[in-house]
This record gives structure tokens, C-alpha cells and sequence, in this order.
């Protein structure tokens, strides 16, 4: 293929690889997307009775990648795709939760996958013209729990860092048979997710969190992230802490629960946490109300809203500083109702955030990062030419 057949493009990038959902934000704040985190191994071949619909839907993509060396997840159908499908699904739970989110495979097939979207999303007109070969620079912000910060925050940056990693999309609507070639840089390192959603909070809330002294949790479908800030946002290393918390696996025996009625009423976890955030706790099959799923989630939910509360508490009351606490995350918009249930009886200064924000306030924070990062290295690059220029004119003869 001739080189000019080849869109070269830059692309700012942030990405929450949450264990519910995958979130990304490129180049602007309004250029957002979610999609569920699951993949699938193919079963046999998918046949597309249109070459419509948002690509969204139909992640189907082959992966060739430094970071990826098991055959399996060569070809992979990821998010609304993978639901429901027929091949070998791999959602985060059960034995996927308690393995570390920096190791395992399928963080990095929804974080290339994810990439690929954006940057084939950005150049849609071309691709319509007939550009079928993207190579992008990607300058990248994402983030790993509290907890694999110190560990692995290292080996997941040189896996991103490591090469050239390539995407196709293979029945995907729009991006049919469109190659994208992605090499990474971090320009703010691997950042920690719950202190990222800290920072969208203070530029775009009005709660002054600058000024106070607080303990924040994110709230995610394994991780829980508990960190502490002194005012000035001074993150407190040695109060901050994290703990698996395992929703998902709260969601899935609910999943399991509703269909064992005989039905396959509830696709994935990823699907149900969307119910449940929407608060639509009845099931309807054929325009009747097939399950209501109230009592049942409000058993699991209130277990786990108490194990929650006790860990939060149990890191708060050694903060004499921290005058209130704040849950953010998609798991914390499933639990509100039963965490606030709890604390009508406590009374304690516990705050939630904006449900409309609080699933995407990491992917916004780590996107500001990102934004502070890249401005601040084009400033420093203009200042050093600048006394270059200076000093070469300042000479005499």
C-alpha cells in the first residue's frame, strides 16, 4: 500500500477501564463514549443482515499486539457485541475479579479496542471516502486501582509503551475492514482512578472540595478506591487504601437467580448495573411483567451496601481531618439507595456525587490530566526555543 494511502492522525485520549463499563473521552470533553466491559471469543461466523447500525454495537475486531500473546483474544467480539454471544464470554467476575485489572488480557483488548473506536470515530468522513489504514499517536490517560499503583503501574505502562499495537475491524458497521496501527505515549504515567474523579469534581462542581479536608470512594464492579485529601487537594498516601468489593459477582448471582425462571432475561452484569442504576426493576417479556426483581436486589444490595459502609467507616475514623465523605462511581449510583437507607440511622456527613457525572468523573479527570500535561509540555518546548533564540543573538563581534 502506498504511504499516502496511509492517514497519519494524533489523538488525546482518556480511558476508564472500569470493571461495569469501559468509558473514553477524546480530544474534547464532549467526545464521549461507554460501552460494557465484555468480550467473547467468536462461536462460529456472524452474519450482518445490514451494513448499519453504530459501530458501538458491533465491536467485532481482529488484535495484533506486543501486549497480547494468547491466540485466543486474536479475534474477539467486545462489549454489546459480546453479550449474549454464543462463543466463550469473558465478563469481570468470579475468577476474572480477583485477578489483578493491570494483568489481565482483557484490559488491554477493551483499552486497544476502545482506542481504535476513538480514532476511527474522529476520521469517519475519511474512512466514508475510502481511507482504510489509519496509523495514530495516541498520548494516553488511564489509570489502575489504589491498590496495583505501586506493584504494577510499571509493568501496565510498558505494555501500553511497548510497540505498535494494530486493530481491524471486522464487520464492524462503517469501520468494515479499516486498520488502525496505534503507538502510545503517557504523558501523565498510570494515573490512580479514584484521585482522578477528584480533580473533574473540583473543576466542574460547585462543592469546594479545595478547601476542605474528605475521604472520597470509587465505587467500581470489583475495586473500591478510599482516598483522603487535606485541604489544598493534598492526597493523603498513608490513609488512602483500596479493597475488592466484588459487585459484579453480586450482580451475577442476581443474573443467575432471575434467569434461572427460564428465560435469558438478563444478558450480562454489564446490563443488569444499567438497570439498576435506572432503578427499571421489572422484568417484561412479551409486553407483561415476566420478574420483579425488588425483593431480590434489595437482599444482595443492602449485604453489600453494608459491607461498603464498613469499610469506608473503618478507614475514616482514623482521619481526623476529613469532615465528610463522598462516593463517586457507577457502583456507588447502584448502592445509594441502600448506603443512604444505612446512614439514616448513622447521621454521618456522607455525600453523593451527580449521578449524571459520577460513571465518567475519572475518564473527565484523567482527560483534564492529560489536557494540563500536554499544554504544560508545549509551554516548556516554547520557553527552551526561546532562550535558544535569545542566546544566539545575544553574542558579539
Amino acid at each position: 500500500m502506498a504511504k499516502h494511502d496511509i492517514l497519519t492522525t494524533t489523538i488525546d485520549l482518556s480511558i476508564d477501564n472500569g470493571s461495569s463499563h469501559i468509558k473514553g473521552i477524546y480530544d474534547d470533553l464532549n467526545n464521549s463514549f461507554i460501552f460494557p466491559n465484555v468480550v467473547a471469543q467468536p462461536f462460529g461466523e456472524r452474519f450482518l443482515l445490514m451494513e448499519q447500525g453504530d459501530p458501538l454495537d458491533f465491536l467485532d475486531v481482529l488484535i495484533t499486539s506486543p501486549a497480547i500473546d494468547m491466540e485466543q483474544y486474536r479475534h474477539v467480539y467486545v462489549g454489546n457485541l459480546a453479550i449474549g454471544d454464543e462463543g466463550i464470554v469473558h465478563e469481570i467476575v468470579g475468577d476474572k475479579a480477583v485477578q489483578k485489572k493491570a494483568q489481565r488480557p482483557e484490559t488491554m483488548v477493551t483499552l486497544l479496542t476502545a482506542a481504535a473506536y476513538a480514532i476511527t470515530t474522529k476520521h469517519e468522513d475519511a474512512i466514508k471516502r475510502g481511507k482504510n489504514r489509519i496509523k495514530a499517536a495516541v498520548n494516553l490517560g488511564t489509570g489502575l486501582p489504589i491498590r496495583e499503583i505501586t506493584k504494577f503501574s510499571e509493568e501496565f505502562a510498558q505494555k501500553i509503551t511497548g510497540g505498535v499495537h494494530s486493530i481491524t475491524f471486522v464487520t464492524t458497521p462503517l469501520f468494515k475492514g479499516v486498520t488502525v496501527e496505534m503507538e502510545f505515549a503517557l504523558p501523565t504515567g498510570i494515573s490512580i482512578d479514584d484521585v482522578s474523579g477528584v480533580y473533574d469534581m473540583e473543576a466542574t462542581s460547585k462543592t469546594q472540595l479545595s478547601h476542605k479536608g474528605f475521604g472520597i470512594a470509587d465505587v467500581g464492579g470489583v475495586d473500591m478506591d478510599i482516598a483522603f485529601f487535606r485541604p489544598g487537594l493534598d492526597l493523603d498516601q498513608r490513609h488512602s487504601t483500596g479493597a475488592k468489593i466484588y459487585l459484579n459477582d453480586a450482580l451475577e448471582s442476581i443474573r443467575n437467580e432471575v434467569n434461572a425462571q427460564g428465560e435469558e432475561l438478563i444478558g450480562s452484569t454489564a446490563e443488569l448495573t444499567l438497570m439498576l442504576i435506572n432503578k427499571e426493576y421489572e422484568i417484561y417479556a412479551e409486553g407483561k411483567v415476566a420478574f420483579d426483581m425488588t425483593n431480590l436486589v434489595n437482599r444482595h444490595m443492602r449485604i453489600l451496601a453494608e459491607k461498603v459502609l464498613k469499610y469506608a467507616r473503618n478507614s475514616w475514623k482514623h482521619v481526623r481531618y476529613a469532615n465528610e465523605f463522598w462516593f463517586i462511581g457507577g457502583g456507588a449510583i447502584v448502592l445509594q439507595p441502600w448506603i443512604e437507607k444505612l446512614n439514616a440511622e448513622l447521621g454521618l456527613p456522607i455525600r453523593f456525587d451527580n449521578s449524571a457525572y459520577s460513571q465518567f468523573r475519572n475518564a473527565r479527570g484523567t482527560f483534564f490530566l492529560l489536557e494540563h500535561a500536554l499544554k504544560h509540555a508545549v509551554e516548556t518546548a516554547a520557553s527552551v526555543e526561546t532562550e535558544r533564540g535569545s542566546e544566539g543573538g545575544s553574542g558579539s563581534d
